[in-house]
C-alpha cells in the first residue's frame, strides 16, 4: 500500500495541472458590457453618398469588418461568413464592410464587391482622413505591403469581425475564419427576441 501512494499523489498533481492547463487555454467568455472601441461613422457608402451610421442602422446591431477589394483570401471569407450568419439569425443586423484602402476602393468597386456576396452589405470608403479616423476609432491596424512576387500592393490590415449593440458599441469580436454558426449563435444569443 506504501508503494501507492507516491504514485496516487503523482497522479493527483498530474489531474490538476492538466486541469489548469485546460483552463488556461480555454477561450474567455465573451465581454458582457461593451468594449472601448467602435461607434458610428460617416463615410461614403457603396451608393456614392454619405452615410451616417447612427441613422441608417438606428437601433441595429452591425456585423462589422475592415479590409480591401483587393484583398485575394481573409477579406471574402469573412464577409461571406457574415452573409451566411445573418442569414441564420431572427435578428436584423446590419453587415457592414469598410475599406481600408481608400486609393483604390472608389463607392462603384465597392459596388461591385458588395454585390457579389448580398443586396443587404453595404461597403463604405472615403478620404484617406475619415477612413483612418474610423480606423483609429475601432482600433483597427491597416498598412500597405508591396511585394515583387505581386502586380500590385497588399493591405496587411486586422481581420476580426466585430459585433455591436443596437448603439454600435463593440461587445464581441471573432477571428476572420470562425464558422458562420458560431456566428449566428453568439448574435442569437445576445440578441434574441430583440431583431
Amino acid at each position: 500500500m506504501k508503494t501507492l501512494r507516491p504514485a496516487v499523489g503523482l497522479l493527483s498533481l498530474a489531474l490538476v495541472l492538466a486541469g489548469i492547463a485546460l483552463w488556461a487555454f480555454q477561450a474567455p467568455p465573451p465581454p458582457t458590457e461593451p468594449l472601448q472601441i467602435g461607434g458610428d461613422f460617416t463615410l461614403i457608402s457603396h451608393a456614392g453618398e454619405p452615410v451616417d451610421t447612427a441613422e441608417a442602422f438606428a437601433g441595429r446591431p452591425m456585423l462589422v469588418t475592415f479590409g480591401y477589394t483587393a484583398c485575394p483570401d481573409i477579406c471574402p471569407t469573412s464577409l461571406l461568413d457574415m452573409v451566411v450568419a445573418a442569414e441564420q439569425t431572427a435578428v436584423d443586423e446590419a453587415l457592414v464592410f469598410v475599406s481600408i484602402d481608400p486609393a483604390r476602393d472608389t463607392p462603384e468597386t465597392l459596388a461591385a464587391y458588395a454585390a457579389l456576396f448580398s443586396g443587404d452589405l453595404t461597403g463604405f470608403t472615403g478620404s484617406p482622413e475619415a477612413v483612418e479616423a474610423v480606423k483609429a476609432d475601432w482600433a483597427v491596424y491597416a498598412a500597405r505591403h508591396d511585394d515583387d512576387a505581386f502586380s500590385d500592393y497588399l493591405m496587411d490590415h486586422t481581420s476580426l469581425i466585430f459585433l455591436t449593440d443596437a448603439e454600435h458599441r463593440v461587445v464581441e469580436t471573432f477571428r476572420s475564419g470562425t464558422p458562420p454558426e458560431a456566428l449566428a449563435s453568439a448574435i442569437e444569443a445576445r440578441f434574441s427576441g430583440n431583431g
